[in-house]
């Protein structure tokens, strides 16, 4: 492994280890959260000015993760919309970043489509003024979802791209699943599920977009 990805499995312990042990109102808590995230964010920004298009894709919508990750870290109520909000942009920046090498393979959606309106409908009732907002998030998941797998390569960046989405898909699912479903569910297992998940996605997204990265200086440079 790289000394970045390293460093992220590190850190990613010490804030799984932060939620087993400490509150949100601890000083501790949010940069605990943030930390890994940073890593990545910096390891891709170091060669930002070089990185095709994709790469700078990826490198923002890690940024967005950030305000997303912050947001929904702080101990006051009233931030959730804002934390979903900053990570529907950076799904849409991830789908974008899928989307370059693409075709529209439509019979892929299929199964995302499925998916994200099922559990939309299940989701509903239990929404309120919610109902907007996370049916748009719920969109934008299984858009990325579906943009992964449509892409054009069969390369190990596009198993590790396609199976980041999907994780990704499952750690948010987890989210609205212990908030709308079942609030009674144990908070430390909730989070501990939806960090797990969440951290495996955005490495796997990272290591796709790296790989890439170095295969085409490789070519550049033959």
């Amino acid at each position: 492994m790289t000394k970045e990805i390293v460093l992220f499995v590190l850190y990613s312990i010490v804030h799984l280890f932060a939620i087993a042990t400490i509150t949100k109102q601890d000083v501790f808590y949010l940069p605990s959260k943030i930390i890994p995230i940073l890593i990545l964010i910096v390891a891709l920004f170091r060669y930002f000015p070089s990185l095709e298009k994709r790469g700078k894709l990826v490198a923002v919508g890690l940024v967005f993760s950030l305000f997303g990750d912050s947001f929904l870290a702080l101990p006051k109520e009233g931030f959730f919309v804002f934390g979903l909000g900053s990570f529907l942009i950076a799904q849409l920046i991830y789908s974008y970043a899928f989307t370059l090498d693409s075709k529209i393979k439509p019979l892929l959606a299929i199964p995302f489509l499925l998916f994200g309106s099922s559990f939309f409908l299940v989701l509903v009732p239990k929404l309120g003024p919610l109902l907007i907002p996370v049916g748009v998030y719920i969109s934008a998941i299984c858009l990325m979802g579906w943009r992964a797998a449509a892409r054009n390569s069969v390369s190990k960046p596009f198993y590790l791209g396609l199976f980041g989405a999907l994780v990704f898909i499952v750690s948010d699912s987890i989210i609205a699943y212990s908030m709308f479903l079942k609030p009674e569910m144990d908070r430390f297992t909730a989070s501990m599920g939806i960090m797990t998940t969440y951290y495996i996605a955005q490495v796997l997204i990272y290591s796709a977009t790296k790989l890439e990265e170095l295969d085409v200086r490789s070519v550049k440079n033959t």
